[in-house]
């Protein structure tokens, strides 16, 4: 319910998984512990009890197309035995093969049954082929009666594989859902328009819009996403000897602390699924792939895709009646297949296997009882999550809600500590080569070099020093940081405000350090004896030292942030001032951290309480879920018992290398607020603010440094040229000449150019000349 449906029939990544589902149960029915029962039943029936009827033979011989070894004393020679292998390792590419090109338009029953007759059939006559080239030993049947056997038992073969992968990846015939003309005609334009993808309606979510909104669609991911709860845990929280990546405008603290709360209600899930994962495993272990399909085949119905591409429409009633019946059907078949096994006359181990013991009846209820089991904890599960969404994660309840409870470990509570020191933090330390780690790749880069020269003015029209009064680069990020914090309070930098100009009310001003991990095992200003993580708060007094010597791999930027649509987008402009000489440095670096994906926004979706239709929903959504849910429980409640053991485990090996290793990297490598980065902008107007906030703030950022410049008497003609360059996103030569003005285009034409004369230290070069 909570997350988009992209289980319907034409997700490549369904498919995939259906097709391999597919794949497993033919290689365990052409295994030797299988074939071998049978075809002792198959001597017994069709040579010693001598069964004359052909077609009962026919169908019977079928199911060896699948059948491989790895012992040849079955064999009358070891080619034979090749063949075979080789034979049902092409059945099973040709599957696969088949599967990817002919359903990659969708699913349906007679594309289905052509990928199980073609693949059988392909592999049948090469199968001829290698038997005629590669096995010379062993006397065969006329070549006609020999291509009419392996192909007749193929296509039976194939007839089966196709419906078996029928009802994995379309249901039962008849309960896809009935497209109007006018659909079909809507779909085929889309189609044609934009490509497959097109058919698939776009998920529609709210968009953030007040204040904190970033924090509380991270925090409803923990418990709607459980991989990104995972990755928090595991890279964030248990990674105690890491610095913390900075997260504009999140509350870290909040968000790991709903990533634990999270997992320990999927736990307690887990240990449900697990004990009915592990009763099939003891009554019949084989019986597991019947569960894994009956959740397949009953969850089809519910995943049809809805013909509304305009807004999210709940199942109806007849999406559960459907689906009733599709478990009907797959209960008649499960123990009319348990009859079958045991029929077969195979030893006790390969009996437990296949639950073939008691006429199959343990094996079946056993596997029966499980899923119903599994699906019930599950939907026991959405719903907990559901209510917890609805009352503590709406935009009205969520400031209200007390903070989750995590286990009282020390560890816990110290790593919370440094994560709350990075929340309200002055210093990033990174890994690797980019420095800005938690606030998305860098979208625009600008080197600014200026030279300190007096300012010319002949003809006494300004009043400025005699001489250029020496400044500090401290000074200089102040008055910056002043004039922006003016623009915030409301104002324009002379004062006014400008009409149309949006004050930049939510612009946050901050001096952040940037250091390398590996560079400050013996920094005193970030390794601190009492924690593992290294300091990401320092003092006033060693930021202003860093700021007036950047050099090394310790570096300080002026940072200006500007959360927009709630903290879902975030404007980031760095500033890197430096002097060298008589020459002033400026590196500016853009930064625009993108919305969280659109899954996260669904709690904004869940208004008042659970209606009869979305519950509905979340029963279809709870059945698409179960069988995903019940194969991993046992493998994530195995991982989940073994967290604190594994952690201590890798803290202890972490210490030693700290230790040993001189360029230990103690620098954060993941942020909390990257992983949950949408791939795509949720609504047009985002990009365009974020455009428009940053480049008003580097227009304050110029104006506030040419006034600072101009006020201690420096020629500032070059800086307002490369300004300008900025201004209207072109790019700054930084070497040579190059003009580009009219341009004239085609036989006889021409074009003039004037260059207009200017003064100070860019006159020489705009004319392009040279003293020498």
């Amino acid at each position: 319910m909570f997350l988009s449906r992209r289980s319907a029939s034409g997700s490549p990544s369904f498919l995939r998984g259906r097709v391999a589902l597919l794949l497993l149960v033919v290689l365990v029915a052409g295994s030797p512990w299988v074939q071998r029962p049978y075809g002792d039943f198959y001597v017994e029936k069709f040579y010693i009890e001598d069964v004359g009827n052909e077609t009962l033979r026919t169908i019977a011989q079928a199911a060896f197309v699948p059948g491989w070894e790895y012992s040849s004393e079955a064999y009358d020679s070891v080619s034979f035995l090749v063949v075979d292998d080789v034979g049902t390792l092409l059945l099973l590419v040709g599957l696969a093969f088949f599967a990817a090109r002919l359903l990659a338009r969708g699913a349906g029953w007679i594309r289905c049954l052509a990928v199980g007759v073609l693949a059988s059939e392909v592999e049948a006559l090469l199968r001829l082929g290698m038997l005629k080239a590669f096995v010379s030993d062993v006397e065969f049947a006329p070549l006609g009666t020999l291509l009419k056997n392996l192909t007749l038992s193929a296509l039976v073969f194939g007839l089966v594989a196709g419906v078996l992968l029928a009802l994995l990846t379309d249901g039962l015939p008849g309960t896809r859902a009935t497209r109007t003309v006018g659909a079909a005609t809507a779909s085929l334009r889309r189609r044609k328009a934009g490509g497959l993808a097109m058919t698939t309606p776009q998920v529609h979510m709210p968009v953030g819009s007040a204040p904190g909104d970033v924090t509380r669609y991270l925090c409803a991911a923990a418990y709607v996403d459980e991989g990104f709860a995972d990755r928090v845990v595991e890279d964030v929280l248990a990674d105690e000897a890491s610095a913390v990546a900075p997260s504009p405008d999140v509350d870290l603290v909040a968000v790991v602390r709903h990533c634990l709360t999270a997992q320990e209600i999927r736990h307690r899930r887990d240990l449900r699924l697990t004990a009915a994962f592990a009763g099939v495993a003891v009554v019949a272990p084989l019986w597991l792939v019947f569960s894994l399909m009956f959740l397949g085949i009953t969850g089809r119905p519910g995943s049809q895709p809805s013909l509304a591409t305009r807004g999210h429409r709940q199942p109806d009633r007849k999406v559960l009646v459907r689906t009733g019946i599709a478990a009907g059907v797959v209960v008649l078949l499960a123990f009319y297949f348990a009859v079958i096994l045991s029929l077969l006359p195979v030893p006790g181990f390969v009996s437990w296997l296949l639950g073939a013991y008691l006429a199959g009846i343990p094996a079946a209820l056993t596997s029966l009882g499980a899923v119903a089991f599994a699906y019930v904890t599950v939907v026991r599960h959405e719903l907990d999550v559901d209510r917890l969404l609805r009352t503590t994660m709406t935009r009205e309840t969520f400031a209200r809600q007390p903070r989750p409870t995590v286990p009282r470990r020390k560890w816990i509570a110290d790593r919370l500590a440094a994560i709350k020191e990075a929340r309200d933090g002055n210093a990033t330390v990174y890994s690797g080569y980019t420095p800005f780690i938690g606030f998305a790749a860098s979208s625009s880069k600008w080197p600014l070099t200026v030279p300190l020269l007096p300012a010319d003015d002949p003809a006494g029209m300004r009043a400025r020093p005699a001489e250029p009064r020496p400044f500090t680069v401290t000074e200089l990020v102040d008055h910056v940081r002043e004039q922006l914090q003016a623009v915030a309070a409301g104002g324009a930098l002379d004062g006014t405000t400008t009409s149309g100009e949006e004050t930049l009310g939510s612009l946050r001003i901050e001096d952040r350090v940037f250091a390398s991990g590996t560079t400050i095992g013996d920094d005193d200003r970030f390794i601190r004896p009492t924690t593992l993580a290294p300091a990401t708060r320092l003092p006033a007094e060693a930021v202003e030292q860093i700021m007036r010597r950047p050099t090394g791999t310790v570096r300080h930027y002026l940072a200006i942030h500007v959360p927009l649509w709630g903290g879902d987008v975030v404007p980031s402009v760095f500033l890197h001032f430096s002097t060298v000489g008589r020459t002033l440095h400026l590196h500016i670096s853009n930064h625009v951290l993108g919305p969280v994906r659109a899954d996260y926004h669904v709690v904004d979706r869940l208004r008042g309480p659970l209606t009869p239709e979305a519950k509905r929903g979340l029963l279809i959504d709870a059945l698409l879920r179960t069988g995903r849910a019940f194969a991993g429980a046992p493998f994530r409640a195995g991982r989940h018992a073994r967290f604190e053991t594994r952690h201590n485990q890798r803290m202890a090996d972490e210490i030693k290398a700290m230790e040993q290793d001189p360029v230990y990297d103690y620098g954060a490598r993941v942020s909390i607020r990257e992983m949950a980065l949408s791939p795509d902008y949720h609504n047009y107007f985002q990009v365009v603010d974020a455009e428009r906030i940053t480049s008003l703030v580097q227009r304050h950022v110029f104006a506030a440094i040419r006034e600072f410049l101009d006020s201690h008497g420096y020629d500032t003609t070059d800086f307002r040229a490369q300004q300008q360059t900025i201004l209207n996103q072109g790019v700054i030569q930084q070497g040579g000449t190059s003009i580009i003005g009219n341009q004239a285009i085609g036989t006889g034409a021409t074009a003039t150019q004037n260059i207009p004369q200017q003064s100070g230290a860019a006159a020489m070069s705009a004319a392009g000349g040279s003293d020498k």
